[in-house]
């Protein structure tokens, strides 16, 4: 089950190790979250959050299981 985050991060024009670096995290645990192998902590998504300065209703739509 993957998460919205490939749809969020091609929307900032991102690769998967420009993302995870700018989050703070290793590619590979990036790439689990976002393929829905790994479900990511509670501080990857504040990580992340942070870095875009997404909105706390936006985050929901992030986490989502397609």
């Amino acid at each position: 089950m993957r998460t919205n985050l490939k749809i969020f991060r091609i929307k900032q024009h991102l690769t998967q190790k420009e993302m995870s670096e700018k989050i703070g995290c290793s590619r590979g645990c990036y790439s689990g979250v976002e393929s829905g192998d790994r479900e990511g902590r509670q501080s990857f998504w504040n990580d992340l959050q942070k870095a875009f300065n997404i909105p706390d209703t936006d985050m929901w739509t992030l986490k989502k299981n397609e």
